[in-house]
């Protein structure tokens, strides 16, 4: 093989290989992040909620990912969170909220182990 010939077939698996990488990206870099909650962040609403939900792009594992609801004193005013059965949806049963702002921080855990957190705040108004 020419050496020319040779810098082609090493050019060529070598651009296979950064499209297999780029292609497969999606999967190797699956973190779960919420993309919807309810209550919505920073939304103010009239009627206190009984539970906060949040729906995640990606499966978690369910035995790493918390989520919790602290009122503006920095209290706990949640439960535990109950998983839906696809790992995509957590639900958190809230004790009677008063008016007030609420604060809610999580973090997941994905299927492959990769771990995100955040936080977000709504707000009870006084009817």
């Amino acid at each position: 093989m020419t050496p020319s010939a040779g810098k082609i077939v090493v050019g060529f698996f070598l651009g296979a290989g950064i499209a297999i990488v780029i292609m497969g990206a999606p999967d190797a870099f699956a973190h779960a992040f919420p993309d919807k909650t309810n209550p919505s962040a920073a939304s103010a609403i009239d009627d206190p909620p009984k539970e906060v939900v949040m729906h995640f792009d990606n499966q978690f594992d369910p035995s790493a990912t918390k989520i919790r609801v602290l009122n503006e004193n920095g209290d706990l005013v949640s439960a535990a969170g109950i998983p839906s059965g696809d790992h995509r949806i957590m639900t958190v049963p809230l004790k009677p909220l008063r008016p007030g702002q609420y604060f809610v921080k999580w973090s997941a855990m994905s299927a492959d182990g990769d771990r995100t957190m955040g936080a977000y705040s709504f707000t009870v108004r006084a009817h």
